[in-house]
């Protein structure tokens, strides 16, 4: 099918679901759907890493060594609160444009980027280092750190890591070597032949790491798993579901299962070497994200909905990729333009990119954007197993996920739909189980504040193992019967 062909099927397939978002209506008066979830207890699956909601930032944050600081107190509260466990990944475009100012060797020549503006790379200093050290130390989360493959110098890129290595020491999880070097360098071919001497050093200084931390090519991680599984600490690509300029709420909630399939393709190899697999970076648009639709409540719902379909299939770790509007901006060859004006809260937001979790600077004091509370749902299944289970939508925008942790079972009901609230007849539970209820809920799909994530009331399953829960459209519910 060619590709005119497919986008005007995509283009038929949302005509409804657009109309009443382009409305802001959200369908009031329509019919409530009738879905129906069954449960299968006795075959639990894939075991939800606990750094399943991780984060991923540009080389370029570091040139503020008050930013990934221990005392800058209300980043810190915020990671620890999305996740004690989570892993902290430092790289992106500013990574193959950073040079380490810690180095005494001879620096190598650089080469602006194909359609870059920056004619001097970044310099990292030692200080930011060291304030991303002391930032890891307080948060307790791991560190994966990215170097400059495309400069071509693996002795600068062996003391950089060295140097994290001294100071983050434990919890170094792996140093990357180059990001999305498909994007510069001809094939898998180039690619290994140039990032094979830069692994050559760190492994013989005796360096953990992974890769091969490519953008959207599954056949390079496939290639790469069977080439160098043995030297790796785990397997990654990138994820984003299109360009910002093409997005929308409509297509952002629509999903990607063709992204899916190729996940369970790297999941056969992973699991074929033992390996884990990350979506080191990642997030809803790639070029920085679109404004009312990667900063408002609708990414909530498919953050957390994203994050559960590929803990369903093994995935270790999803890193969302944000931080502040600048470093983004910077990574992409732009000129970062701050809104002025508003309140506190758009003041905040004004400073972060457009996909960022967290919003703020420490000026200013920081904030969850919406996206935050999707992947805090998401993270609340860590450490239990997946379940399957058999879902009716009932012609409802609707996913369900289900998992057994300990003698409780978790399930999320993530009703995606801007029409229709929905009716979800749960079966196969623990026979009379109790339990709690959390919704995650904001005024419409694109609220960029007034998002909850909160408690509302118990919920309890009859003798035979079931109960009834509805869900508003654009909305959630998360449960946890015992």
């Amino acid at each position: 099918m060619n590709k005119s062909r497919r986008n005007l099927l995509k283009a038929a397939a949302l005509l409804p679901l657009a109309a009443v978002c382009d409305g802001l209506a959200w369908g009031a008066d329509a019919p409530a759907g009738q879905a129906s979830y069954a449960l299968d207890l006795g075959r639990p699956g894939r075991r939800v890493d606990p750094s399943l909601a991780s984060l991923s930032y540009e080389t370029l944050e570091l040139s503020d060594p008050t930013f990934f600081a221990a005392d800058n107190r209300g980043l810190v509260r915020l990671f620890r609160e999305m996740n004690p466990h989570g892993v902290l990944r430092i790289g992106g475009n500013t990574s193959d444009d950073t040079v380490w100012g810690g180095y005494r060797g001879r620096m190598p020549a650089y080469v602006p980027r194909r359609h870059g503006r920056l004619l001097q790379p970044h310099v990292l200093q030692p200080e930011g280092l060291q304030a991303l050290a002391g930032f890891v130390r307080a948060t307790g989360w791991k560190l994966v750190f990215g170097v400059n493959l495309r400069i071509g110098s693996p002795e600068m890129a062996l003391d950089l890591a060295q140097a994290v290595q001294r100071l983050v020491g434990d919890q170094l999880l792996a140093i990357q070597i180059g990001n999305e070097a498909n994007n510069y360098e001809h094939d898998y071919a180039a690619f290994d032949a140039a990032w094979t001497p830069y692994a050559k050093a760190l492994r013989a200084a005796g360096l953990p790491i992974a890769g091969p931390d490519t953008g959207a090519n599954t056949d390079w991680v496939i290639e790469y798993a069977r080439r160098h599984a043995g030297e790796n600490v785990f397997l990654s690509r990138h994820y984003y579901r299109e360009a910002a300029e093409n997005g929308s709420i409509p297509d952002l909630l629509a999903g990607d299962p063709g992204f899916f399939r190729e996940v369970e393709q790297i999941m056969q190899v992973a699991d074929q070497y033992a390996l884990p697999f990350r979506i080191s970076e990642g997030n809803s648009y790639y070029n920085g994200g679109r404004d009312g639709t990667s900063n408002v409540f609708a990414s909530a719902l498919w953050g957390a909905d994203f994050m559960l379909a590929l803990a369903q299939r093994g995935v270790a770790g999803m890193h969302f990729h944000g931080g502040t509007l600048h470093s983004v901006e910077s990574s992409l060859g732009r000129v970062a333009k701050v809104a002025t004006g508003g309140d506190i809260v758009a003041q905040r937001d004004a400073q972060a990119s457009r996909y960022s979790a967290i919003a703020g600077n420490r000026a200013l004091g920081y904030q969850p954007r919406p996206l935050f509370h999707g992947i805090a749902l998401a993270q609340r299944f860590a450490g239990a197993r997946m379940l399957p289970g058999r879902l009716d939508a009932g012609g409802v925008n609707l996913a369900a996920h289900a998992a057994k942790q300990g003698d409780a079972v978790l399930v999320a009901l993530i009703n995606k739909d801007a029409q229709h609230d929905v009716t979800v007849a749960l079966g196969g539970l623990p026979h009379g189980a109790k339990g709690e209820l959390l919704r995650l809920r904001a005024p419409s799909l694109d609220s960029r504040r007034d998002v909850s994530f909160a408690a509302d009331g118990h919920v309890s399953a009859d003798a035979g193992g079931a109960c009834r829960i509805t869900v508003p459209k654009g909305s959630a519910a998360w449960l946890r019967l015992a």
